[in-house]
């Protein structure tokens, strides 16, 4: 038959390309389980900060004002964690009962489990309108990663997860099973025209490898964001901890140190203030912002 041999190789190269983009894919999930847990450990420690720095009486308006703003990113993300846990958890419960979209939500849980969409919708990707998805609501953002990581399994005739992983810039088009591991091949298969089911086969594994080089640099931001992470929660706790022995001896009172002429303690105050607000802009900041 004309072009039978174009079509399988062209198949092959098709599914070989998928194989690579699973695998980077995965690379992706346990990297973003990992700067998960790490940002969970650093707003420990800023919230065990602002616990000392409250304690610090009569401080300046503008310290005060800086310390209320750093109070509200740092609720910002703790109230997001809650709102995507009661998200995910909800997707279990409905994909347990078979019930519509919760089928769909289950796959990308099923694949990868609660804690990587966890990870997902906190601190991966951006929406397809261009938000990051920590900027959306915890049920759009919990929605938007269970679709990435399920591959938009769709529910019996329908648009399924917010029309499956177009929801995501990163992530492939409506159809490919990306969180089961599956390729559907059937329409190329189907196809009786060898010639037009190869340059079709051909067109997606270039669409994946595009795919393949966005999710490479993410990575690498990923892992740079990690070890920031890590690099400032040492840096907070550190500093936290031994400010909080010299400001005991004044009484926890910003006055006395300013009293007492403790000008190289205020300075160091002040920069842990200022340490603690770029903390909470890190746990906040989501991966792929800037692309």
């Amino acid at each position: 038959m004309f072009n039978n041999k174009f079509k399988k190789e062209s198949v092959a190269t098709y599914k070989a390309t998928y194989k690579e983009y699973e695998v980077i894919q995965k690379e992706i999930v346990k990297c973003s389980e990992t700067l998960f847990n790490e940002r969970l450990s650093l707003k420990k420690v800023i919230e065990s900060t602002l616990d000392f720095v409250n304690k610090i009486r009569n401080k300046p308006l503008e310290m005060e004002t800086k310390v209320n703003v750093i109070q509200i990113e740092y609720k910002k993300f703790e109230n997001t964690v809650l709102e995507i846990e009661i998200e995910v958890e909800k997707a279990l419960k409905e994909n347990a009962l078979g019930a519509g979209a919760g089928v769909a939500a289950g796959a990308g849980i099923a694949a990868f489990g609660p804690t990587a969409a966890m990870a997902i919708a906190t601190t991966f990707g951006t929406a397809s309108t261009g938000a990051a998805i920590s900027t959306l609501s915890g049920a759009a953002a919990a929605n938007a990663a269970l679709a990435w990581l399920g591959g938009g399994a769709l529910v019996a005739g329908g648009g399924g997860m917010a029309a499956g992983s177009t929801f995501l810039t990163l992530a492939g088009p409506i159809g490919w099973t990306i969180g089961g591991g599956a390729i559907i091949t059937a329409g190329i298969l189907s196809n009786s025209k060898n010639k037009k089911a190869g340059n079709e086969a051909l067109e997606k594994a270039k669409e994946i490898r595009k795919a393949i080089r966005t999710l490479e640099g993410t990575k690498e931001e990923i892992l740079e964001t990690n070890k920031l992470t890590y690099e400032t929660r040492l840096l907070l706790k550190t500093s936290s901890e031994t400010l909080s022995e010299y400001v005991k001896q004044y009484d926890y009172d910003f006055k006395k140190i300013v009293d007492s002429n403790n000008g190289l303690l205020l300075k160091d105050l002040g920069t842990l203030v200022n340490n603690m607000k770029s903390a909470v802009q890190l746990i906040n900041r989501p991966i792929g912002a800037k692309a």
